[in-house]
């Protein structure tokens, strides 16, 4: 099976998941180039193809990396978002959103977030309107955004630094319809 089709069909380990979750916290978000060597490769993650982020800014730039987990377990695609040439954030994609839904999914998504919450305590829901679909914690100045697509087949995992971030959700939150 290709890994595209593995990505598609097969569900990951939630260990397996946890523990790059984990290991991208451990320490300080990357301040500079060297960090940012050091985090990738903590992760295993080799250079990326660079290509621009869907913004209209020529200085925010996507890295997206195919990641083969340690365990054996399906390919997981990320991206890592650079803005002045300083990483901005990572995110995981666990299955495409136009996967169908599969209850095998929603277990690992669901226990992901349980062995999380063991971690870290009980996650918050950054505003309103999301339907249970979101959670956040905070650890060591970076936040965990963890989004869930509405039939609750895929699951994105976004991990950021907590200033980066808290533009984003003030934005978001501005322009919240409710």
């Amino acid at each position: 099976m290709t890994s595209p089709e593995r990505f598609m069909n097969e569900i990951p380990q939630p260990e397996a998941i946890v523990d790059l979750v984990e290991e991208a916290i451990r320490h300080p978000w990357p301040k500079n180039q060297a960090e940012k060597n050091a985090l990738f490769k903590r992760l295993g993650w080799g250079q990326g193809k660079k290509s621009p982020a869907s913004t209209n800014d020529a200085r925010d730039i996507a890295d997206h990396f195919h990641l083969e987990p340690r365990d054996g377990g399906p390919p997981i695609f990320a991206t890592s978002r650079e803005l002045d040439g300083l990483i901005e954030s990572i995110h995981l994609q666990i299955r495409l959103d136009s996967a169908l839904p599969d209850p095998q999914a929603t277990q690992c998504f669901d226990a992901i977030l349980r062995q999380l919450t063991n971690l870290h305590g009980e996650p918050t829901v950054p505003w309103h309107g999301q339907r249970g679909l979101r959670k956040m914690w905070h650890v060591n100045d970076i936040d965990i955004d963890i989004t869930y697509n509405d039939s609750r087949s895929s699951l994105t995992i976004g991990i950021q630094d907590e200033r980066s971030f808290a533009e984003v959700e003030a934005y978001a939150r501005a322009n919240s319809a409710e």
